[in-house]
């Protein structure tokens, strides 16, 4: 049975990433996508597509069984995903292919509707919460991990890089306006 504060602290997760989509909306769009030498990640974008893709692994591909980028790894050859490493090779391909088609703030927001869909879905059918079960990480290094971890690892790894981004933005030269509030929201 789900606990109903997973929901909810993701609805507080979701309504907070609205302020940070605010804010990034804010900024000229070259500054969003511009590739930072000083960023870990490249760009603003990318820190917030690694965000999204992070729930797409560990709650789609890991929690759930779904596959990202399913259709694209069956038109590759075989051997392109005959093993582990390759197919997570490819799939870190695709994910960079597809970061860099995102060329705004729009179309981020667009993944991320694919990452509440994926959450819905993993709210409605979660039901061992807390039953530990064995993942292969990108590494190839098994790890065990619950349910309620994956939903709550991600609720927090993105609070994680929403402090970044803002802290780069400021570096970058554009401050968080005094009316946005980007902690946590309210209740």
């Amino acid at each position: 049975m789900m606990d109903p504060s997973l929901p909810l602290m993701y609805d507080w997760v979701k309504r907070t990433r609205e302020r940070l989509f605010e804010y990034t909306e804010a900024l000229p769009n070259e500054v969003y996508v511009q590739n930072q030498p000083s960023l870990p990640a490249s760009s603003l974008r990318d820190i917030h597509v690694h965000v999204a893709d992070m729930y797409l692994w560990w709650i789609g591909r890991y929690c759930l069984g779904v596959e990202p980028y399913q259709r694209h790894l069956t038109a590759l050859p075989p051997s392109q995903v005959a093993t582990h490493a390759a197919r997570t090779a490819a799939i870190i391909t695709l994910e960079r292919e597809e970061t860099l088609r995102l060329q705004d703030v729009a179309a981020v927001r667009a993944k991320f509707l694919e990452v509440d869909a994926l959450m819905e879905q993993a709210f409605a059918t979660f039901d061992r919460l807390d039953h530990p079960f064995e993942v292969i990480r990108a590494s190839g290094r098994p790890t065990k991990v619950t349910q309620r971890w994956a939903l709550v690892s991600n609720m927090t790894h993105e609070f994680h890089h929403k402090g970044q981004m803002l802290a780069f933005g400021r570096a970058l030269g554009y401050p968080l306006p005094e009316d946005i509030e980007t902690d946590m929201a309210l209740p």
